[in-house]
């Protein structure tokens, strides 16, 4: 018994390092993007840094206005949001499993609530990609806006869905073996 108990503590010492990585991550991702926004807000011209987008106009005559850019640039930071609250919920999920609540609403709630902000940073940044593709007018294919960070947070959201509906069958199975003791 007590080898499974640590086991679980491991796990979860293992995702608070998780985490904790990313979060520095994503402070670090819009620490940078911040500094971008506010080079371009300063001066009023592009920073020598290319553009965050996956929309590559670096070697092309597109013209985008400053104002265009710092609409963008505020709509990619806002959506990068999302992962700081998805990493948010998974902490809850995590604090609760280690209280021993396995089969709560709150479980299932905070899955649920992760994924949906995983997955609205996914299609946030497509979204905005799109939008950004469409207002520079280039040849490029949005299909070049596919990306591995896209793919991963797209399976990363489906992925808490799924625990969702786990731990909330899990719930529905505990109660009707409270039931039937």
């Amino acid at each position: 018994m007590g080898s499974t108990s640590k086991k679980t503590g491991t796990g979860i010492q293992a995702f608070n390092t998780i985490y904790i990585i990313g979060i520095i991550f994503v402070i670090g991702k819009l620490t940078d993007d911040l500094q971008w926004t506010f080079q371009l807000i300063k001066k009023w011209s592009l920073p020598e840094e290319p553009f965050f987008s996956k929309v590559n106009i670096a070697n092309s005559d597109v013209q985008i206005s400053i104002t265009a850019y710092l609409i963008f640039a505020i709509a990619y930071i806002l959506v990068f949001g999302f992962i700081i609250l998805g990493l948010y919920q998974l902490n809850n999920t995590t604090k609760l499993l280690a209280e021993k609540k396995i089969f709560q609403q709150e479980v299932s709630s905070a899955f649920k609530k992760a994924g949906k902000s995983f997955l609205a940073f996914a299609f946030g940044t497509l979204l905005i990609d799109i939008a950004f593709l469409a207002w520079a007018k280039t040849s490029s294919r949005v299909v070049d806006l596919l990306s591995t960070e896209l793919l991963v947070f797209l399976i990363l959201g489906y992925f808490m869905f799924f625990l969702a509906d786990v731990f909330k069958k899990g719930i529905s199975l505990q109660e009707e073996n409270e039931l039937t003791i």
